[in-house]
């Protein structure tokens, strides 16, 4: 199509014809014309509406019209898009938006909610004042005589209320949410109404029109809504106390009508799910008014009996034997089609109900509103009723008991599942915590855990009884053992500190005899034992019951034994993390079993297929790695050798090569410089990982750049040529500009510190280059790195003239000098400004202490190209070597005053001070300013007897002094002026040279100490430095 393709009604036809063709050249010709429609002509918005609205048109080219409509109005809508759309086209857009209210396609009605939506969340009320009137007003005049011609206009409408009332109640403005609350009560009004006149057509019927069973729920929909946004006190309406009733009484009666199949019981039970929500959503949003409202906990004990008879219903069906399949024949209990679902929902729902009041007294929802005498007082009465009615002792003790014996069992889906395919069932096992407001049994277990920290007074005597009625190996119900060990699990905190729970000899004497048990069903018991000991390993068992717990892994682990199967083998397997996690580990009780446990991981990850598997498995022996450290070598080459075929077999799974770098670089960083003889694996793959155009950095970058640190941290000096040859790569990481680039800065520093006459010799430009195209537009902590990086370069360089003199021209040529003093000078020229002209500092002060920390390292590197640099930056702009040098110097001394680091303030010192050998005025003018610096540092150094001490960077542990790049930075420390000069000597050297080539002591100081202020001269005399 042509780019000048005019919009005309034919020419959108064609094009929408062409947009919902098979074909994708036309496709996507179309979806180009549209997008330069959508830009250049806003009639194209009209036109859409005119073909949705016209019913000759095929089904397929409204669909696109309605979307395309969507899509402009979500771009163009709001008065301050780019484009947005003229005042008269949404004006006219919005005078026929109701005009399709007897929409017959359901799926182009939806989609024009959701516009009629969207434009009411930008329009109402200034614009679109009798939205909500329009519908009302349409819902009253078809449900006053539901027939066969209103009812389709009745669900449109309901439809549309439904959309509106979900942009309004979702807006962040305040006002959106008072505009609603002002309009609630006549809307709830009407279609409590609405949804009580249907009802009572088909709840008696048995058999109703389907259409009244979809008005009768969009009603609820509805209202679910305005009880969650419209009011913000529901419990202070009458007409909202009546309806909940009324819900109340619907309940009871709709779960009568529940049982059987059909469009019908279909109908009622979705009628039975949404009242839920709505009693849900209330209890979440309004905690207090929920306790409040008429019946509410009576309706909270009706559906704990649901969750009761639930529990039976499960009980009932527990798998009992030596044979799985056998004994989980469902033929004589089998349930009605979806009847069990529907059971499991209910249930659900009274499980999260009933947490719901108790998070309403333990947990309440916190706001930063004031609350007003009366909201406290309903907060009080609320707490109370609850208290009183509901959560007493009886009651929590009985639910608790409910929650283990019923819900914590196994079901036979559950084992069904184990048998046919282990390997998912165990990692959506792990995962389905997470999904605990969805699933029964993690909400069962998420209920469970509230209670017992809420009410641990209360519960921590009954479990302990639940605990000792099967802690003895003469209990052999499996099932049983398999929940009570579960609750034992979750309530390790309680039953430690609260119920004096002795877990060490529980696991000595029945634990650790149980997994050695070899009857059916023992695998159950041995997977809930593995998953027992990782809950308590961090709460309390003791160090001398550590090799207990590893020689039970050990055993778990072991595929020889037939009860062993994968799930146990894979959770015993993720559960061992707990134990090497843990704060109480010791290597020592480790490293006998670290063999055979490494051996047995490593053949499970050969085994199972999913990668996700592979991937857990993997962490885990990341983790075991990260606390062997340096005693990992016997076993690392194990695990490097199976690294290069899972990276082969990940193909596109980006996640797992991530996984498998993580892991690289916990045995590189490990093994330190024992790792060199790996670098032919993990220099390639980081090249892979980091490499521009590999289409691999968007996924790898990080875990890559993690890998590499670490690499170049492990590696002894001198750098191997293969690690210098990945340098070149680092260089483009910094232009992208994003949260990598400490880690980036940190590599380039690593590599100075490793290679510093490498980089000096073939990578300064380029290195400068970077250095100057960051430097100036960071925040302090990102350019402290910077500043560090040009620090450490210029201490490589020590006071070899020739290599700080190309050092110096790099700096100069890629424009990273000028950057610094044009911040400095900026801030001079602040400071000079006053009064109405006042300006403000430029560059941040921190950012300043870094810029003449590196002037600083210049000057300890050559005064004299240090002056030549500075004479180079005024020639620039026209100033000769005098004046820029002096306001260079203003600024130094102005802001030595902000320097907080000793480290910083003794290596400015040292700078300022060594100027002094260049003999000229511009410094010696400024011996007060001296004097000032000199008087401070060295009564800082005197009044401090451990300050060079804490100067010094040396690891003491010698675990870390092993580390290659550790060792690097203290040699660089004990060859560094401001760790080994003597500051005092310092000084004095310097003074005493300028005096004598200036005459002597008399002529100094006639000339020039004579200029400094007596007050500063006698502070400076105190010292004895001369």
């Amino acid at each position: 199509m042509d780019s000048g393709y005019p919009l005309t009604p034919a020419t959108l036809l064609e094009v929408l014809q062409a947009a919902s063709s098979t074909s994708q050249q036309l496709v996507q010709s179309a979806t180009t014309q549209l997008s330069q429609w959508e830009t250049s002509n806003p009639q194209l918005y009209t036109l859409l509406q005119d073909v949705y609205l016209d019913r000759n048109f095929p089904t397929e080219v409204r669909w696109i019209a309605i979307l395309q409509l969507k899509n402009g109005i979500d771009k163009y809508w709001r008065k301050s898009a780019k484009h947005s759309m003229p005042k008269e086209i949404k004006a006219a857009i919005r005078d026929r938006l109701l005009s399709s209210i007897d929409e017959p396609i359901p799926q182009l009605a939806v989609q024009n909610a959701v516009v009629i939506g969207k434009i009411s969340r930008q329009d109402y009320p200034l614009d679109w004042p009798d939205i909500f009137t329009q519908l009302i007003s349409i819902i009253r005049s078809c449900s006053d005589n539901i027939n066969q011609e209103t009812v389709i206009k009745l669900t449109r409408a309901l439809q549309i209320l439904l959309h509106v009332i979900k942009e309004q109640s979702t807006g962040k403005l305040p006002r959106m949410r008072t505009n609603l609350q002002t309009i609630t009560p006549e809307m709830f009004s009407v279609l409590g109404g609405v949804y009580v006149r249907c009802v009572d057509i088909w709840a008696p019927s048995g058999s109703p029109a389907p259409e009244l069973l979809l008005i009768s729920l969009l009603c609820l929909k509805v209202i679910r809504r305005l009880f969650s946004a419209g009011y913000e006190f529901p419990n202070r309406h009458e007409p909202v106390g009546q309806f909940w009733q009324i819900l109340q009484q619907h309940l009871a009666s709709f779960m009568n009508l529940t049982s059987g199949t059909g469009d019908y019981v279909g109908g009622v039970r979705k009628h039975v799910i949404h009242l839920g929500k709505i009693f849900l959503e209330v209890s979440r949003v309004h905690q207090t008014a929920f306790a409040l409202l008429p019946g509410s906990i009576d309706l909270v004990k009706s559906y704990w009996n649901l969750v009761v008879a639930h529990g039976e219903t499960l009980a009932s069906s527990k798998p009992l034997g030596t044979g799985l399949k056998k004994h989980m024949d469902m033929e004589n209990g089998e349930q009605g089609d979806g009847e069990e679902e529907f059971r499991e929902k209910v249930a659900l729902h009274g499980m999260l109900l009933f947490w719901g009041c108790l998070k309403a007294v333990y947990q309440p929802n916190q706001t930063f509103r004031y609350r007003h005498a009366q909201e406290k007082q309903e907060r009080t009465e609320a707490v109370e009723l609850l208290k009183t009615q509901l959560l007493n002792r009886d009651v929590i003790i009985s639910s608790m008991e409910i929650l283990v014996t019923r819900y914590f069992m196994l079901r036979k889906g559950d084992l069904e599942a184990w048998e046919e395919d282990p390997e998912s069932w165990s990692m959506q096992w792990e995962d389905a915590s997470e999904s605990w407001e969805f699933l029964i049994r993690p909400c069962a277990e998420k209920l469970f855990m509230d209670l017992v920290t809420s009410m641990k007074a209360v519960l921590a005597d009954p479990l302990k009884r639940v605990y000792d009625s099967c802690s003895s190996l003469e209990q052999q119900d499996v099932f049983r053992k398999d929940a009570i060990y579960t609750a034992v699990g979750l309530a390790a905190p309680v039953l430690q500190q609260d119920a004096s729970l002795d877990f060490d000899t529980f696991l000595n004497n029945t634990l650790v005899t149980e997994v050695q048990i070899s009857q059916p069903w023992y695998n159950i018991l041995r997977r809930r034992i593995a998953i027992l000991i990782g809950q308590w390993v961090t709460v309390k068992i003791s160090v001398t019951s550590r090799p207990t717990v590893y020689r039970i892994y050990q055993h778990l682990l072991n595929k020889a034994d037939p009860l062993n199967d994968l799930v146990v083998r894979l959770t015993a397997a993720k559960n061992i993390s707990s134990a090497v996690n843990d704060w109480d580990f010791k290597l020592e009780d480790f490293l006998p079993f670290a063999d055979d446990l490494f051996e047995k991981l490593l053949g499970l990850i050969d085994e199972v297929e999913a990668t996700e598997t592979k991937m857990s498995i993997l962490n885990v022996i990341g983790n075991v790695i990260s606390k062997l450290d340096e005693r990992v070598e016997p076993f690392a080459e194990r695990v490097v050798n199976i690294i290069p075929p899972l990276w082969e077999a990940t193909g596109e799974e980006h996640i797992f090569k991530q996984a498998i770098l993580v892991v690289l670089t916990k045995i590189v960083s490990a093994l330190k410089a024992k790792g060199l003889r790996y670098h032919s694996m993990v220099l390639p793959l980081i090249k892979f990982s980091v490499e521009t155009g590999t289409g691999m950095q968007v996924y790898l970058l990080d875990e890559g750049l993690e890998l590499w640190d670490a690499t170049i941290k492990a590696t002894p000096a001198p750098a191997p040529q293969e690690l210098l040859e990945l340098v070149p790569y680092i260089f483009p990481l910094a232009e992208l500009g994003s949260d990598t680039l400490r880690k980036v800065l940190e590599i380039i520093e690593d590599y100075i510190i490793l290679a510093p006459r490498e980089m000096i010799i073939h990578y300064r430009d380029a290195l400068f280059s970077v250095f100057a195209s960051l430097i100036g537009d960071l925040k302090p902590d990102p350019n402290r790195v910077v500043t560090a990086g040009v620090d450490m370069v210029l201490r490589a360089a020590g006071n070899n003239e020739d290599a700080v003199q190309e050092i110096v021209k790099s700096m100069l040529d890629s424009g990273f000098l000028f950057k610094i003093f044009d911040g400095m000078h900026s801030n001079w020229k602040a400071r000079q400004a006053t009064g109405p002209h006042k300006v403000y500092n430029k560059v941040d002060t921190v950012i300043l202490s870094d810029y003449f920390q590196v002037l600083a390292r210049m000057v300890l590197g050559s005064t004299r190209l240090f002056v030549g640099a500075v004479e180079y930056v005024g020639q620039r702009v026209g100033e000769d070597i005098e004046k820029t040098i002096g306001w260079v110097l203003d600024e130094w001394f102005n802001h030595f005053g902000n320097m907080g680091n000793p480290k910083t303030r003794t290596l400015n010192l040292l700078a300022l001070t060594k100027l002094l050998e260049c003999n000229e005025k511009w410094i010696l003018v400024k011996l007060q300013d001296l004097m000032t610096v000199w008087t401070d540092v060295i009564t800082e150094v005197d009044t401090s007897s451990d300050a060079n001490e804490d100067l010094i960077f040396w690891a003491e542990d010698e675990s870390l002094a092993s580390i290659p790049h550790l060792k690097r930075l203290g040699q660089l420390a004990t060859e560094d002026p401001v760790q080994t000069a003597d500051v005092r000597q310092w000084v004095k050297h310097y003074l005493m040279q300028a005096q004598q080539e200036n005459g002597g002591e008399e002529v100094f100081a006639t000339e020039w100490v004579a200029n400094v202020d007596t007050s500063v001269l006698k502070d400076f005399a105190k010292l004895g430095v001369v």
